[in-house]
């Protein structure tokens, strides 16, 4: 224990996680205020405190400084979502098509909560999408989002004792679609899509690609 009344030294290794977390702190502030474009290495250097080579010691680029704090909101996510169905899953009275309606408006409202996030992760995805190699390393983080989501809509139908209709990625991805482009639309007007009609339309697709998929085994079997 230091008894001089002055803090520890911190060891070589703990100051590198330091410099990186007030990096990442620095970096999410501007990128929020400013959009992906609009923040530069060196802004972020100087909000945080450091020169521009601090930064280069901890990433190669801005896309890396980016990926890695979208690692890190895609953990925070996974776990606050595991821990809302957690919770929906032990509930009595548990229901298919409520369980569906309570985690659409869950996603939803972090969505809003978070809502320049999203734009920035719109931005960031468009950007990527235009560098191949930029391109595969955002894909393969994001594969890590739609498997969280999968996980917990898995979990619901499990829960309900039904099969899901499509896989679990698929309604993944679906959630994940719908989000980011009622997100586009809010960014025009704030009372496009409110959350419990995006909620109730999302709520009722698995029951028609049910309906579907057992229409189309009837006409088969009909014309056999």
């Amino acid at each position: 224990m230091n008894t001089d009344g002055m803090s520890p030294r911190l060891t070589r290794f703990e100051q590198n996680v330091r410099n990186r977390e007030l990096v990442l702190a620095a970096a999410r502030r501007l990128f929020l205020m400013r959009g992906y474009h609009g923040a530069s290495l060196e802004q972020i250097a100087d909000d945080a405190g450091f020169s521009k080579g601090v930064v280069y010691s901890q990433f190669d680029s801005k896309a890396d400084l980016f990926l890695a704090l979208l690692e890190q909101r895609i953990d925070e996510r996974r776990r606050e979502n595991a821990r809302f169905v957690d919770g929906l899953v032990a509930s009595d009275g548990f229901c298919l098509d409520d369980g569906l309606r309570a985690l659409v408006e869950h996603l939803s409202a972090r969505d809003r909560a978070d809502a320049e996030w999203l734009l920035l992760v719109i931005e960031f995805r468009v950007h990527a999408a235009r560098n191949p190699d930029l391109n595969d390393r955002y894909a393969e983080m994001h594969e890590r989002t739609v498997a969280g989501v999968a996980g917990v809509v898995a979990r619901i139908y499990d829960r309900a004792g039904q099969a899901l209709p499509l896989s679990a990625p698929d309604l993944g991805r679906m959630l994940l679609t719908v989000a980011a482009g009622t997100r586009l639309e809010q960014a025009t007007s704030s009372e496009a899509l409110p959350i419990t009609l995006v909620a109730e339309l999302l709520a009722r697709v698995p029951n028609s690609l049910i309906a579907a998929s057992g229409a189309k085994t009837a006409k088969r079997r009909r014309v056999a």
